[in-house]
């Protein structure tokens, strides 16, 4: 059963590919690349917003944040489909704020041109195993429900490493075959991604948020 999870990271998309216990790294720097290397995979999940409401926020996003309680902050909140076209953080704000959704912060819209790549790139049926996630949903989940400390820390960067270890024995050894230039928790999120990722693939995903798809064809929930 082969498997992807993705996360984005500053260079681009790091892929984590799940065979499985066989876990491969690797990074593009174009999203369409890892679409056509990961066609015929049984789920591919990212951690980006794919489906955006037309008005207001998503559910899915809400049910997560009282999900994971004092880590709910890291919880992107996903621009409305009119507002993620925007070419200024000003201008995305007041789009989105006439059509019910909050201000636009810096660090949101500097998402917007990744989001707006994964969601033209995924444009089609042939794309229907491609599902929205969250790996720190993802970690929350593998440590009985309760958030670890933060991907930045120490700490967190230790209790990750211990649950994906209890899944994925070769683990270390795989981690020194990572591009080098790619931040530990960016790769660690991308594993997770495929954990949730396997779990899809075997019908024993946890669904954020409706289970159909809207009218553009993209998958209203979040699976982990």
């Amino acid at each position: 059963m082969a498997v992807a999870g993705i996360d984005r990271w500053r260079g681009g998309w790091i892929v984590a590919e799940l065979d499985d216990t066989e876990l491969t790294l690797w990074a593009t720097a174009r999203i369409e690349s890892a679409c056509e290397r990961l066609a015929h995979h049984e789920a591919v999940t990212i951690d980006m917003p794919i489906a955006l409401a037309p008005h207001g926020t998503r559910e899915a996003e809400s049910l997560m944040r009282s999900a994971l309680g004092a880590s709910a902050r890291s919880v992107f909140t996903s621009p409305t489909r009119s507002a993620s076209l925007a070419v200024s953080q000003s201008d995305a704000t007041e789009i989105n704020r006439a059509n019910g959704g909050p201000g636009i912060s810096a660090q949101a819209f500097g998402l917007f041109a990744s989001i707006r790549e994964l969601r033209t790139a995924l444009t089609g049926p042939r794309f229907e195993h491609w599902w929205e996630t969250h790996p720190e949903t993802a970690f929350a989940l593998m440590n009985d429900e309760v958030p670890m400390a933060s991907k930045k820390s120490a700490v967190g960067v230790g209790q990750r490493l211990v649950h994906l270890r209890s899944h994925l024995p070769l683990l270390d050894d795989v981690l020194l075959t990572s591009p080098e230039k790619v931040p530990v928790d960016d790769v660690l999120d991308a594993i997770a991604a495929a954990w949730s990722a396997r779990r899809i693939a075997t019908g024993i995903a946890t669904i954020y948020g409706p289970p159909g798809r809207d009218d553009e064809g993209f998958a209203f929930g979040i699976r982990i």
